[in-house]
């Protein structure tokens, strides 16, 4: 069985300095990544095919040795996107539980919503009373179920798909090389 090659990432810098946030103090391996590299990095990933293994290619033209700095650049960058997508799951399980609350009360609402839609119906039989009033109801049940059916559904997906991307993203292989 064939092995899917690597889909690279390239990435330029000045120096390795330029891919790790100025604002954060942190040790080396700890620092957050600068937010354009890291919006540079997603979107290549993005693209990606879905197998594919993922490597940073980062050519620097700093003097710093690359035998040195690319294991300690490699750790720095796992760990960013490890934590980013330990942050993700936690929202992802954060919104499945506030939807499924959502989810019940959208029930409810509609539940009710037709239990006054059938109430109408018998104190109003064959009036046009009755057919705008019902329908109002039943629009209004689906409306209140509206966020929580998007939420399970289309946002949810969306959150795993990204959630796939930086786990991706946490085990990529970074190499830096040093431009002549």
């Amino acid at each position: 069985m064939a092995t899917t090659p690597p889909y690279p990432i390239d990435l330029r810098l000045e120096s390795l300095d330029g891919l790790y946030s100025a604002l954060d103090p942190s040790p080396f391996r700890q620092r957050d990544l600068d937010p354009r590299a890291v919006e540079h990095i997603v979107q290549w990933a993005s693209d990606s095919p879905p197998k594919a293994p993922l490597e940073l290619r980062i050519s620097t033209a700093d003097d710093a040795d690359p035998e040195a700095t690319a294991a300690d650049t490699q750790q720095a960058v796992r760990n960013f996107f490890a934590y980013e997508a330990s942050l993700l799951e936690r929202r992802h399980h954060r919104n499945r539980v506030r939807t499924l609350r959502w989810l019940s009360v959208g029930l409810s609402i509609m539940t009710v919503l037709l239990a006054l839609h059938s109430l109408v119906g018998r104190a109003y039989p064959d009036s046009f009373f009755n057919d705008i009033v019902g329908e109002a109801f039943v629009i209004a049940g689906w409306v209140s179920l509206w966020v929580p059916i998007e939420r399970l559904g289309f946002d949810g997906w969306l959150l795993k798909d990204q959630l796939r991307l930086y786990r991706r993203l946490a085990g990529m292989t970074v190499s830096v090389t040093r431009e002549a």
